[in-house]
């Protein structure tokens, strides 16, 4: 999910490919099937560019972190023992939590806020924090905006 910020600055702001509801809307096509990246990366690559488009973006979001993870992993426990590391590690992680920050405010403006929204969102955190699975949640409210 930490991509999705990133996806959102080249695509919205630099490039200008999409407007906000456009990526949200890649981003929820994404959250509702398995593959979260890939399949909202190959989403945005098909609305631009087409067939190829989606090839492309699915090989390219998919291949920087195979390469990262096939290099670090089978260093990881050693590299792990050195404090300078672990330092790195978790600037990255706290850079995440900001990028985190960020696109989820994009998305809270967006939407159009009703009492019942506002309602759904605190017991979907409640939800959350209690470890229902995400799915449930997305479904649930899916069936809440048909009935609305």
């Amino acid at each position: 999910m930490a991509a999705i910020p990133i996806m959102y600055h080249e695509l919205v702001v630099f490039y200008h490919w999409f407007n906000d509801q456009t990526f949200m809307d890649g981003v929820i096509l994404g959250q509702i099937t398995p593959g979260t990246i890939i399949i909202a990366a190959t989403f945005y690559g098909y609305m631009h560019f087409g067939i190829l488009g989606s090839i492309i973006a699915t090989v390219c979001v998919f291949t920087p972190s195979f390469l990262i993870l096939m290099g670090v992993v089978p260093f990881f426990d050693k590299l792990s023992e050195y404090p300078k590391f672990n330092k790195v590690i978790n600037g990255i992680l706290c850079s995440f939590v900001g990028l985190l920050m960020v696109i989820t405010y994009r998305f809270a403006i967006e939407i159009h806020w009703t009492v019942i929204n506002v309602i759904f969102v605190i017991i979907a955190l409640i939800l959350l924090f209690k470890n229902v699975n995400a799915v449930w949640l997305i479904l649930v409210g899916i069936l809440l905006s048909l009935i609305m």
